[in-house]
């Protein structure tokens, strides 16, 4: 049970990590079918995280896998639009595009309606699962039992998992999952839409405006995957930087300064005593409480680290759980928070994505230039090995193109997100001539999360402009102060 931890590690760096770039060159970039689409909503409930449930109309919509023959295989794509509260909404909805590649909107979304009733207020909010995730003819590879795998036989099982899938992997791609996206968007009788994306959702909207810009309203682009981004060739340097920038901030911070003087030096003694001698514990897994016994080795901590730098209320408690992994020998605390990262991800939608958009253009040599003088592994020798066994679709040629609009794109940025740093969304950025981008100091992956953020989201919607929107706020943004010891920060 050992190296159970490196299966977990896959699937957790497919996950929010790694950000996502997709496309197909050869998708038609019109509608397909549009015209006979149907999609009929019946009332459903959707169910949070935290248990709420949110009333919904859900729906399928049914597209031929592969759009170059709209008579061969049909694959369902479900649907769940939340009605606006009032009864005359505004004609644009918001549309939620989900992470990954291979994270369900359905099942990510429903956790921030909530968060989000000034725009549910006056406008749908529709959830579409993309091609190959929730209900739309999920790809999955692996499974719980699969996390008593050594990392080699991952691999090979990964590879092998192809004859597995009841799909033709060329057809699931960003470009002909947009064509999908669009095709809902004309049944359910909308014009314009505004679109939200986050980490590879962002990459999708990208993709969608260029197909699709008669039909766009606007776009918010959180945690920004730039198009010409190449999956895992920068995560190593980018989750260093994110490191070094917590260091920092623990060493500018008085209590944690004073509770952890040598947090530096501390993690770093930790990773050379793991390599000479890996620790073997047990413990209940986070999410399913089901015993797990582990080798804890340099990579299985540098690994949860990078996952834990996600989520600024994780970083919070990392100086404490890197403390008490080196002083203490209780890895505990460190664990589990990099396994609350991991979520429900579509791991065979997510190869089928990086397998013909990134892996052909990794270099090798690149990689493992990026990857030196840093703590974290090179992803890219993972994803090579499990791509050469997988089908790969067409890309085209502008879906790395620079995306030029004029359209309203409001950009947000956390300056210590490892794995989409700011410097991903200013290389969009450049090509738009109507954006404004906002970097958060000292925030990570996805930054929809705070008053200020989603104040200006909601001024953003309401207006269609960048102009004239209270931006004071974001400065005055601060992480969650981190914890001394398990009572939580210093009063």
């Amino acid at each position: 049970m050992g190296k159970q931890f490196e299966t977990n590690m896959k699937k957790l760096f497919t996950l929010s990590f790694l950000l996502l770039i997709l496309i197909t060159a050869c998708v038609p970039q019109t509608q397909a079918n549009v015209d006979e689409a149907s999609l009929a909503l019946e009332e459903c409930i959707l169910t949070s995280p935290g248990g709420r449930q949110i009333d919904a109309e859900c729906g399928v919509l049914i597209v031929p896998e592969d759009r170059a023959n709209p008579e061969g295989r049909q694959i369902e794509l479900h649907v769940a639009v939340i009605p606006a509260i009032k009864r005359n909404p505004q004609p644009d909805p918001l549309f939620m595009l989900a992470g990954g590649p291979g994270q369900s909107a359905i099942e990510a979304f429903p956790a921030m309606i909530s968060l989000l009733r000034q725009i549910h207020e006056d406008r749908d909010i529709v959830l579409v699962d993309q091609r190959g995730t929730g209900k739309s003819n999920p790809l999955r590879c692996l499974d719980e039992e699969d996390e008593e795998l050594e990392s080699e036989e991952v691999v090979d099982k990964l590879k092998d998992c192809p004859d597995t899938l009841d799909a033709d992997l060329r057809f699931y791609n960003t470009e002909i999952a947009m064509t999908d996206l669009d095709e809902v968007r004309v049944a359910l009788g909308y014009d314009k839409i505004n679109i939200y994306g986050a980490s590879y959702g962002s990459r999708a909207a990208i993709t969608y405006l260029r197909m699709f810009p008669e039909h766009v309203r606007t776009v918010t682009l959180d945690s920004v995957v730039d198009p010409s981004f190449v999956l895992f060739m920068t995560s190593a340097q980018d989750g260093q930087a994110a490191l070094e920038s917590l260091f920092a901030r623990c060493e500018n911070d008085e209590a944690c300064r004073i509770t952890f003087p040598k947090l530096r030096s501390e993690f770093n003694s930790l990773l050379s005593r793991l390599e000479e001698s890996p620790a073997e514990i047990s413990m209940p897994h986070p999410v399913t409480n089901q015993p797990i016994d582990l080798t804890i080795t340099p990579e299985i901590i540098t690994g949860m680290v990078f996952n834990t730098m996600y989520v600024p209320d994780f970083v919070a408690t990392l100086p404490l759980s890197i403390h008490l992994a080196y002083a203490d020998e209780n890895y505990v605390p460190l664990i589990a928070q990099g396994l609350q990262v991991n979520g429900n991800l579509y791991d065979g939608m997510f190869y089928a994505v990086a397998c013909t958009e990134d892996a052909p253009l990794i270099s090798a040599d690149e990689a493992a230039e990026n990857s030196e003088q840093t703590v974290f592994e090179d992803r890219t020798v993972h994803l090579s090995a499990v791509c050469s066994e997988w089908q790969k679709g067409e890309v085209s040629d502008a879906f790395r193109a620079p995306i030029t609009s004029d359209i309203p794109v409001l950009i947000l940025s956390g300056e210590a997100d490892p794995i989409t740093p700011p410097y991903h969304a200013e290389k969009v950025a450049e090509s738009l001539t109507n954006e404004l981008h906002l970097i958060f100091d000292d925030m990570g992956h996805g930054n929809l999360n705070s008053i200020c953020s989603m104040n200006i989201f909601n001024d953003f919607i309401e207006t269609a402009s960048i102009d004239g929107i209270d931006v004071s706020c974001v400065d005055a943004v601060q992480p969650p102060p981190f914890f001394i010891d398990f009572s939580g920060p210093r009063p």
